[in-house]
């Protein structure tokens, strides 16, 4: 593959993303639904390698609950748009999986760009310099099933896909999450709703997800539209959306990245704390926000900010306020702070995940 043909694949897949309305809103927000499926249908690829097989290959079940809502994006049309479209002018020269993994690269740089243009001293992303062709498709995928972490089985989830068959360290594995930043989860496609930051930054590729993990307040709510199996964190400090739309939230899998309790990452289901962090642990994440500390300004003792991060539910802390102690607590603490930081370690974790299975095989661009 050469230079010209990525960049043509790249320009295809922007071109559908930035033709969609530029509309942003909590109930209606176009592009970062249509950059959420993407994302979303290019990690279910690569999230299903163990011990040699699957990874980035083209190849997901769509008869598997895991993937609904794939189908839209890739083939039927998300937003009248789908990966199809462009996928014809390449399909007799690049394979599927090749094309995934360059369409979700294209995506990235788009929304990146858009981060950009709102906040000129933001780095630029660059994938293209790192990016390998060579993967071959995989004609069916039976022995993925079940391989998809369950967002209900948080950082054990987390670490058996990411650390032990993909190759992560927590460092890693939590920069990946960060893909989190765009889209939103429904009910529908999930069993999960809500944003996992505000609509306009979900569509821009950026540190606002460890933002959002650590500047705002987190407590669980269980039985997501009904669901027994389906049990999340709702944002609960002053600043939260309370309409249906504007909901805020996030997963296990993400809560528990930061926030522990007695020793053992926090579950929806397992704990009833707030997670929280005093104004003064997470100075970088609060600048991030605007200043914004828990929907207002920090300050004024722990119980003030308690009060304004967790509302009066009676609920303890998950953890200590000025020490979190999940397993990837750190990297959070420092992506937050520093969206370079982020952005250099988010590109080496996503060579990682979507070259498994095909190390010896990947040729550089322009090579034969």
């Amino acid at each position: 593959m050469s230079v010209a043909q990525y960049d043509a694949v790249t320009s295809s897949v922007r071109s559908l993303l930035e033709s969609l309305p530029e509309t942003c809103t909590a109930s209606n927000c176009p592009q970062a639904d249509w950059s959420g499926c993407v994302l979303r249908m290019a990690g279910h690829d690569f999230m299903d390698f163990a011990n040699g097989q699957g990874g980035s290959d083209g190849c997901t079940d769509m008869l598997d609950i895991d993937n609904a809502g794939l189908d839209a994006c890739l083939r039927t049309g998300e937003q009248g748009r789908s990966l199809l479209q462009p996928y014809q002018q390449f399909c007799s020269s690049i394979s599927l999986a090749d094309f995934l993994v360059i369409a979700a690269e294209a995506v990235m740089t788009s929304t990146r760009e858009r981060e950009r243009a709102a906040r000129p001293g933001a780095s630029a992303v660059d994938f293209r310099s790192q990016f390998r062709f060579g993967r071959t498709t995989a004609q069916s995928c039976d022995f993925a099933q079940g391989r998809l972490p369950n967002p209900e089985n948080g950082c054990s989830a987390v670490e058996q896909t990411f650390l032990q068959r993909m190759g992560l360290d927590w460092n890693e594995a939590a920069a990946l999450m960060g893909v989190h930043t765009l889209g939103r989860a429904q009910v529908a496609n999930s069993g999960y709703h809500g944003w996992w930051s505000d609509p306009e930054n979900s569509r821009r590729f950026n540190n606002d997800y460890y933002v959002s993990l650590l500047a705002k307040g987190w407590v669980p709510e269980r039985a997501v539209s009904g669901n027994s199996q389906k049990n999340q964190w709702e944002r609960s400090d002053i600043g939260r959306d309370q309409s249906f739309d504007g909901h805020e939230m996030m997963l296990n899998t993400d809560i528990c990245l930061a926030y522990s309790e007695n020793g053992s990452p926090v579950s929806a289901t397992q704990h009833n704390c707030c997670a929280w962090l005093s104004s003064n642990v997470i100075s970088g994440a609060v600048q991030n926000n605007g200043g914004e500390f828990c929907g207002g300004q920090g300050g004024g003792g722990a119980a003030r900010e308690r009060g304004q991060c967790c509302g009066d539910d009676g609920a303890n802390d998950c953890g200590s306020r000025n020490n979190p102690s999940g397993p990837a607590a750190q990297a959070v603490l420092n992506f937050a702070s520093n969206d370079a930081t982020w952005i250099q370690t988010f590109l080496r974790a996503w060579r990682i995940a979507t070259e498994n299975g095909f190390e010896t095989s990947l040729q550089d661009l322009g090579q034969c």
